[in-house]
């Protein structure tokens, strides 16, 4: 299904637990195939959820996500991937699930979560126990994409939330260049412990955000994107949503779409 059409049919279309508001989709031209992806989830591998390419197209890049956030889980997000990968045939889509483990910031209360989280009011200098295990998921994720084939430049992270806390961590200190690194309503993490990787220097960030967000605020991100251009990193674009809260909107994701659209085009053929 194109965003077309599931605005058509929902009003108000939910993501991540968060209203969105449906509007025309007139930026892309919907490519859904006659032959449907392939979807898998595993069992053994915490429920990790793979949206590949039908049969009868060529895997030629893939996503990393999209990173649910603290609390979810990639069912969350497994309908929008369905709706990215509408417009982008030709990308597989990996959505990983956080381990469960207690967080501090909801009375040690056990859930899915990349890191611990402490406190709401200031992310700065709060320990993130745990990040660097996630950080090794994610990248270990990349490592096979390559395995399978996928030039690195043809690999996206991204994610919402701490998701896309953790796809900024891990993206910034991977060792190679990668396609992006997508941000929504995320922020740099344990920001005293990242070192950019110098390949990782040329990997562009995109970074889409609400003013009005009062669960990562928007100066955070601004943060974020002064420390990490201050560390070297060539591009990092920071888009704000003036009405847009800790959620995801249907403007927001249209923009998202296009910037992937943008960054694992779909590859010619030899005629």
């Amino acid at each position: 299904m194109c965003f077309t059409a599931a605005a058509a049919r929902h009003p108000k279309m939910r993501v991540a637990g968060a209203h969105v508001r449906a509007l025309p989709f007139a930026a892309l031209r919907c490519l859904m195939s006659a032959a449907r992806p392939r979807v898998l989830q595993d069992t053994g591998r915490g429920g990790l959820i793979t949206i590949s390419p039908a049969a009868a197209a060529q895997h030629t890049a893939t996503f990393i996500g999209p990173i649910h956030g603290l609390g979810d889980t990639n069912m969350g997000w497994a309908d929008l991937a369905m709706q990215l990968h509408s417009a982008l045939p030709h990308v597989k889509f990996v959505l990983p699930n956080a381990p469960r483990s207690p967080v501090t910031l909801n009375g040690g209360m056990v859930m899915p979560s990349w890191y611990d989280i402490t406190s709401l009011d200031d992310r700065a200098g709060q320990s993130c126990v745990g990040i660097d295990e996630s950080r090794a998921t994610i990248t270990a994720l990349i490592d096979e994409e390559v395995a399978a084939g996928i030039e690195l430049d043809r690999i996206v992270v991204g994610g919402f939330s701490q998701g896309g806390a953790m796809s900024l961590y891990a993206g910034l200190q991977y060792p190679g260049r990668l396609a992006g690194v997508c941000v929504m309503s995320g922020y740099l993490a344990k920001a005293e412990s990242v070192v950019l990787h110098p390949a990782a220097a040329q990997t562009p960030v995109k970074h889409f955000h609400g003013v009005v967000d009062q669960v990562v605020k928007i100066e955070w991100a601004r943060e974020s994107a002064r420390a990490v251009r201050a560390m070297g990193c060539a591009t990092y674009e920071l888009d704000e949503y003036p009405d847009l809260a800790h959620s995801a909107s249907m403007e927001e994701l249209e923009d998202v779409a296009i910037w992937l659209l943008e960054r694992l085009p779909p590859l010619k053929t030899a005629a």
